[in-house]
């Protein structure tokens, strides 16, 4: 009750201004602005930061999901809800997605400025839920906090040289994880995140091996990199739906996200180097 009371509060404080302003800021925790931006890490600016975060990133969103599953929280009434949010409550995945997103940010740049620039974009837009009132404050909290103690968690981790690793064992570890993550939580984002995983797992690996695309290059070809990248991912998004329709339902959204990760993590620097898409060494004359 006391979580009913504060959401009606704060909507007795609102204005249509502030309304505006926390739809646009929701729109910084939602899938597709991850989809833009990591994608962009890794083309742009440093794949193999880029890889770890896709896979942190999943991860985390595989976990919010699965505990949404378990404590089937409901959302608060659907008259008081400013924008069209469906599915359980418990924890935000806002709030989570947004502490591990600017939270891992920060913890690869180590500054002070990146710090409290992510403490300020993960508190607007966890409070963005509660002001649209698709969440109750419990559900903010948790997510937050979970997503602190994975960002926690991986810190240990981070210093870990993957790439020791055999190639046939990561191939088998991948498929292996993506099943098992997909057999324990095949409900809700569960498949998606266990098919984004598969194929980042595997499309970083086959990169590394067969592409070794480079990162770095002229602005015009980072546009042009943005562009093209992102337009082939969303446009797959869309057009994989249908052609893997005959598939059991939540197998058939781990092919199409599987496909989605190879073609952001592998086709994607396939192409840009094929198109010559990064800076050319300098050829120092010798007299």
């Amino acid at each position: 009750m006391a979580g009913l009371q504060f959401l009606t509060w704060l909507q007795g404080h609102g204005s249509p201004a502030l309304t505006a302003f926390f739809r646009a800021v929701t729109n910084l925790g939602s899938l597709e602005f991850y989809m833009l931006a990591i994608p962009l890490i890794y083309w742009l600016v440093d794949k193999h930061f880029g890889f770890r975060f896709s896979v942190f990133f999943i991860f985390s969103a595989y976990v919010n999901s699965g505990l949404k599953h378990i404590f089937h929280t409901e959302r608060p009434p659907r008259e008081l809800r400013l924008v069209t949010q469906e599915g359980y409550s418990f924890p935000s995945g806002h709030a989570q997605g947004s502490t591990a997103f600017w939270g891992f940010l920060a913890l690869k740049l180590k500054t002070r400025l990146a710090w409290i620039g992510a403490a300020v974009l993960i508190f607007l837009i966890s409070f963005s839920r509660l002001y649209l009132a698709v969440h109750w404050p419990i559900d903010v909290l948790g997510g937050v906090v979970i997503g602190a103690v994975l960002l926690f968690a991986y810190s240990f981790v981070a210093e870990t040289d993957l790439l020791q690793i055999p190639l046939r064992a990561w191939v088998l570890g991948s498929v292996l994880a993506a099943a098992i993550l997909y057999l324990i939580h095949p409900a809700g984002d569960g498949p998606m995140t266990a098919g984004f995983l598969l194929g980042a797992l595997l499309g970083y690996r086959l990169e590394l091996l067969y592409v070794r695309f480079q990162e770095e290059a002229t602005a015009l070809q980072n546009v042009a990199k943005a562009v093209l990248g992102l337009a082939v991912l969303f446009l797959l998004r869309i057009a994989l739906k249908p052609l893997v329709a005959w598939l059991p339902a939540g197998l058939s959204v781990v092919v199409r996200y599987a496909l989605l990760g190879l073609w952001a993590s592998l086709g994607a620097p396939f192409v840009f180097t094929k198109l010559g898409w990064h800076k050319k060494p300098s050829v120092t004359m010798v007299n």
